[in-house]
C-alpha cells in the first residue's frame, strides 16, 4: 500500500531563509503600520484641537461685533467718535483684523483701515439670527478671506476674520505639509481653507458637526512631510525589529522543524520496531445477536503499556505519507492475529481505513491481489473504508481502481457519511455498498429539534432508496439501539457491544459474549 511518486521538498536551510526573511519584512511593515496608527491618531487630535480653535475664533469675534455701542449713523456716515469706537473694538479683538459698518447693499460707510481687494465672488450664509458668515474669493490669491456678519440696527457690521494657521496651535515642524478645509452644507454651499500644502494629501481626519439648518466639516490633511513628522519609529529601529523578528521566526520554525522530523523520526522507527498494532471493534448484526466483522483500528504502542493518542500522529502521517507505511507494519500483526483466530471462526470482514490519495493508483490493488494469492485473510474479507476528511482530486482515476477492487471482492464503505466532502459523489463514482452513520448523528437520538437528528434519518431514508448497507457508529444506549432498529438499521459498532480491543481480547469478548 505504499504510494508511488516523489515529493519535492526544499532543503531545511532554505526553508530557514524564506523564514526570516518573511518575518523581517513583517516586522518592518509593522513598524511602519504602527507608525500610520500613531501619526492618525495625532492628526485626529490635532484636528479636533483646530476645530475648537475655529470655533472659538468665530465666538470671540462675534461677541466682540455685539459689544460695539450703539452707533446713531446719519447721512451713512461715521463720525470721528463712532470710528474710532470701531478702532478701539478692533484693537481689543483677538482674532479681528479689520471691521468696517455696511449697508445691507454693501455700500461702505466707514471701516478701520483701507485694504484693497480684488474680490471677484462672495458667498454668504446667515448661520443663525443676525449673524452671517461670509467668504471672499481674491483674484490676485490662491487664499480666501473670512468675514463675521452682524446684522444690527439696519446695518452690518463686517469683520475680517484673522486666518487659522494650523501651526500656531498644533507642533508642526514642517512648513507647507498641512492644510485644512472648512465645508457648510448650505445654501449656496460654503468651502474654505488654508491652500498653503506642497504635494499630495497623504493622511486625513474630517470631523462633521450639525447645528440647526446646516451641517459643517472639517477636514485636517498632511502631505508626505507631514505623515514622516509623526514616524515614531524611524527606520533604523524598523530595520532593527524586523531582524529579531526574522530570528524569532527563524528559531520557531527550527523548533518547529525540529519537532516535526523528530515526530517523524519516530514514526519510522515505530514503523521498523511494529510499534503500530491493530484493535478490533466488532460490529454486531443486532437482530440476528450475530459478530459479522470488525474494524481496524491503528493504535501506537511505544511502551509496554503506554500508547499514544491516534489524533497525535494519523493527521500528520496523512499529511506526510506515512500512513501507507504505518498501515502495511499495523497489518503485519493483523495476518498474525487472524493466524491466531484459526479457521473456527465463522468468515468476518475486516474494515481497513484509507485516505483518497490511496485511489490514486494501482499499489492499493496490487496489494490486495498479493493478500488474495497468499490467502493471509483466509476465510476472511477486506473491506475498505474511505474517509472524506480530504477531497478526491482525480475521481475517473479513483473510480477505475475502485472498480478493480470490486473485482477482487473488496467491499468500499463510506466512513463518517455526510460529514465531508461529497458523499453523494463518493457514492455514485466509486462503488460504494455500505454507509457508516458517524456518532455524531447517533448521538442526537432522543433529542428534540435536532438539525443533526433530521440528517440521521436523510441518511437512512438515502440508503434505502439506493439499497446500501447501514452500519451505526457510536452506539451507546438501548435507546439509541431501539430507535435505529425501529428504522431499519442493523448493523452496529460501539460501546453497547464493546470498546476496540486487541486481538487476544478479541477473542475472549467472543467466547465469553452471547453472540453467535
Amino acid at each position: 500500500m505504499r504510494k508511488r511518486g516523489y515529493k519535492y521538498r526544499l532543503n531545511s536551510g532554505l526553508k530557514g531563509v524564506i523564514v526570516f526573511t518573511i518575518a523581517f519584512i513583517v516586522g518592518v511593515l509593522a513598524m511602519k503600520v504602527l507608525d500610520r496608527v500613531i501619526a492618525e491618531r495625532v492628526i485626529a487630535r490635532d484636528a479636533q484641537v483646530l476645530l475648537q480653535k475655529f470655533k472659538m475664533y468665530l465666538n470671540d469675534s462675534n461677541q466682540q461685533l455685539s459689544a460695539l455701542p450703539n452707533l446713531v449713523i446719519v447721512d451713512n456716515q461715521c463720525s470721528a467718535e463712532q470710528e474710532q469706537a470701531i478702532k478701539d473694538t478692533l484693537f481689543n479683538a483677538n482674532f479681528v483684523r479689520w471691521i468696517a459698518v455696511t449697508t445691507p447693499s454693501h455700500n461702505m460707510i466707514c471701516q478701520t483701515g483701507t485694504i484693497e481687494r480684488n474680490i471677484t465672488s462672495l458667498d454668504v450664509f446667515e448661520v443663525s439670527q443676525g449673524l452671517s458668515v461670509a467668504v471672499a474669493n481674491d483674484v490676485d490669491s490662491v487664499g480666501h478671506e473670512l468675514f463675521l456678519v452682524r446684522h444690527m440696527r439696519g446695518f452690518d457690521y463686517v469683520a475680517s476674520i484673522t486666518p487659522l494657521r494650523p501651526r500656531y496651535f498644533v507642533p508642526v515642524e514642517c512648513q507647507g505639509c498641512l492644510k485644512y478645509r472648512v465645508s457648510l452644507n448650505t445654501n449656496p454651499r460654503i468651502e474654505f481653507g488654508n491652500q498653503s500644502f506642497v504635494g499630495k494629501g497623504r493622511i486625513s481626519h474630517t470631523i462633521v458637526e450639525h447645528q440647526q439648518g446646516y451641517s459643517a466639516t472639517f477636514e485636517l490633511t498632511g502631505n508626505k512631510e507631514f505623515l514622516e513628522q509623526y514616524a515614531q519609529f524611524e527606520w533604523y529601529v524598523s530595520f532593527i525589529v524586523g531582524f529579531l523578528s526574522g530570528v524569532i521566526g527563524t528559531l520557531l520554525y527550527w523548533r518547529w522543524n525540529h519537532h516535526r522530523n523528530s515526530i517523524e523520526q519516530q514514526i519510522r522507527q515505530g514503523v521498523s520496531a511494529g510499534e503500530f498494532i491493530p484493535f478490533y471493534q466488532p460490529i454486531v448484526d443486532s437482530r440476528r445477536n450475530e459478530l459479522v466483522g470488525v474494524e481496524i483500528l491503528m493504535r501506537w504502542q511505544r511502551d509496554k503499556d503506554r500508547f499514544i493518542p491516534p489524533n497525535q500522529f494519523i493527521p500528520f502521517a496523512e499529511d506526510t505519507g506515512l500512513i501507507s507505511d504505518m498501515t502495511a507494519s499495523m497489518l503485519e500483526h493483523v495476518f498474525d492475529d487472524i493466524k491466531a483466530f484459526g479457521s473456527d471462526v465463522k468468515p468476518l470482514f475486516f474494515s481497513l481505513n484509507i485516505v483518497p490519495s490511496h485511489l490514486d493508483s494501482d499499489d492499493i490493488v496490487d496489494y490486495v491481489e498479493s493478500l488474495r494469492l497468499n490467502r493471509l485473510l483466509q476465510q476472511h474479507k477486506l473491506s475498505l473504508e474511505i474517509t472524506e476528511r480530504y477531497p478526491i482530486r482525480d475521481m475517473k482515476r479513483a473510480r477505475a481502481v475502485s472498480q478493480k477492487l470490486s473485482r477482487l471482492g473488496v467491499d468500499l464503505k463510506l466512513d463518517d457519511a455526510g460529514t465531508g466532502y461529497g458523499s453523494f459523489s463518493y457514492i455514485q463514482n466509486l462503488n460504494i455498498s455500505t454507509l457508516k452513520i458517524d456518532k455524531m448523528f447517533v448521538d442526537t437520538i432522543g433529542q428534540q429539534d435536532s438539525f443533526n437528528r433530521s440528517t440521521l434519518d436523510a441518511i437512512v431514508a438515502f440508503a434505502k432508496e439506493s439499497q446500501l448497507a447501514l452500519i451505526a457508529e457510536g452506539v451507546e444506549t438501548s435507546e439509541q439501539l431501539d430507535y435505529l432498529n425501529s428504522v431499519g438499521v442493523e448493523l452496529i459498532q460501539g460501546y453497547y457491544y464493546s470498546k476496540p480491543l486487541q486481538g487476544n481480547e478479541l477473542m475472549q469478548w467472543f467466547n465469553d459474549s452471547s453472540l453467535e
